[in-house]
């Protein structure tokens, strides 16, 4: 077997052609084992061939396939990665999503010794930048942003989706937690969530609701309180968050959904009113504002976010992107970073882990998008 790599240059040659296979195991200290310059396929096989016993033969044989093994294997992953690695986010550059993946690439490039390049590839919903992923060489240099949205509620949306969460990829590991609020523009006669739901029932369907494109999670959380709160907002998509925080601004929509982060920083600035938080537990940097579970809402909706593959990569790459991963979630200074952002470090999972997880979000959102009754397609 020749394979190539550091610890392949040499070969296991054992060339005691006297000893009979007992013998063989009984004196092993007899026999030389040394690590030769690179040879020849007949040369090594002229070795094997010396001894003259099946026994003999075959524990030759054995002992030069297992050091084969152990001397590839190595190789391999001292290799990996031997150049750039990209990294699709299918979403625009400047939104949560993709600051989140630019410190993952920064950093994780960083523990491969490697650069790994983002790729913006946006578009419905994340369904072009996952497809594209899905459809990569699976040769562990296309990583892709997998998240709530590409990879468990698209599923339930779009009967004719091109890709399969499941089926077309091996998930690595999650690193980053997304938590959202409700905002509403700073004039409207509403300091809470329940005063916001008094104000809808008073006025069915008047109230306006932005989102940054039908499926997203501001969306799909839109409508899972508007099926919580039995309530009739009519729901304003945009072509993503950025345009859609400037409509809630200018007074042309009344609330939406955001990141929390987000959220906060509007508030400070006086542009918006914050009415609840959709996670379970209060959010550390807006810890003033109650949960919409709280305020008597069953609402639990965050985005989850993390590094997929094409199904079909080795398994030693997937755990070797898993094992830095899961090292950096480790790490202080990348949860302070990811914090910066208003994200919270993920809970490390290998990647069956995550796997099965991705597995039970899809059958999660998919009753959550039933329930609220929200059109698909």
């Amino acid at each position: 077997m020749i394979c190539d790599g550091p610890r392949a240059r040499h070969y296991l040659v054992v060339r005691n052609s006297q000893l009979t296979g007992a013998a063989l195991r009984a004196a092993a200290h007899d026999i030389r084992i040394a690590f030769t310059k690179p040879a020849t396929i007949r040369r090594i096989l002229g070795d094997i061939m010396q001894f003259k016993t099946p026994a003999a033969f075959s524990v030759v044989v054995g002992v030069c396939v297992a050091v084969a093994a152990w001397a590839c294997a190595p190789a391999f992953g001292q290799s990996y990665p031997d150049r750039p690695i990209k990294y699709i986010v299918p979403w625009t550059a400047g939104g949560s999503a993709d600051a989140a993946g630019r410190i993952l690439a920064q950093q994780l490039g960083e523990r491969l010794h490697q650069t790994i390049v983002v790729d913006n590839r946006p578009g419905a919903n994340g369904r072009l930048g996952a497809d594209l992923a899905a459809k990569a060489p699976a040769d562990g240099y296309t990583l892709v942003l997998a998240g709530a949205e590409t990879h468990a509620i698209n599923p339930a949306l779009y009967s004719t989706l091109p890709y399969n969460p499941v089926r077309d990829f091996a998930m690595v590991a999650p690193y980053a937690i997304n938590p959202f609020a409700v905002v509403a523009r700073a004039n409207i006669n509403a300091a809470n969530m329940r005063e916001l739901v008094a104000a809808a029932k008073a006025a069915p369907g008047k109230l306006t609701a932005a989102s940054w494109g039908v499926g997203s999670t501001s969306h799909l959380a839109l409508e899972v309180i508007k099926s919580q709160a039995g309530i009739d907002v009519l729901h304003v998509p945009f072509q993503g968050e950025a345009p859609a925080v400037s409509a809630l601004m200018g007074g042309h929509v009344d609330l939406m959904v955001l990141p929390a982060i987000r959220a906060e920083i509007l508030r400070k600035e006086g542009k918006v009113k914050v009415l609840g938080v959709t996670t379970k537990e209060r959010v550390s940097f807006i810890a003033d504002v109650p949960t919409l579970n709280e305020q008597g809402y069953n609402v639990n909706v965050v985005n989850w976010i993390g590094v997929g593959v094409p199904a079909k990569t080795s398994p030693e790459i997937v755990q070797r992107l898993s094992v830095e991963i899961v090292a950096l979630l480790q790490k202080p200074s990348f949860g302070e970073a990811l914090l910066q952002l208003g994200l919270f470090p993920h809970p490390a999972m290998t990647p069956s882990q995550f796997q099965k997880f991705m597995e039970d979000e899809v059958q999660r959102w998919g009753g959550l998008i039933k329930s609220a009754k929200v059109p698909t397609e």
